[in-house]
């Protein structure tokens, strides 16, 4: 699994594997510690997400397996950001929207009336 990895190249980490339920308590807390995102099903099938990895990859893994007592597959993908966009809803924007409706709807039922 050696993988030469730039640490500000990577933003996200995503790693999906089984392990034995016997140890998840002690996988699950480790991971939580690291500060990772850790989401357990049928205890024992992980999928941990780690944001802007800051440690090498293999050193986590060989931790988990040592908690594991066994070495298990890990399929690990890779995340970067290619650009961030910000979306933002302004209630003043909504306000003002509505406003200019009702106006077109006030015309329109003067013409008619007229």
């Amino acid at each position: 699994m050696s993988q030469e990895q730039g640490a500000s190249s990577i933003d996200l980490i995503r790693w999906t594997f089984s392990i034995n339920s016997d140890h998840r308590a002690a996988i699950e807390a480790h991971l939580s510690d690291l500060g990772f995102d850790v989401y357990v099903q049928d205890d024992s099938i992980f999928t941990v997400t780690w944001e802007e990895p800051d440690r090498e990859v293999d050193e986590v893994i060989e931790e988990i397996w040592a908690l594991n007592g066994e070495a298990f597959e890990v399929t690990q993908e890779e995340f970067q950001r290619l650009g961030m966009h910000t979306l933002t809803h302004h209630a003043d924007d909504e306000a003002e929207d509505e406003a200019e409706a009702e106006a077109e709807a006030e015309d329109e039922s003067t013409q008619e009336a007229s």
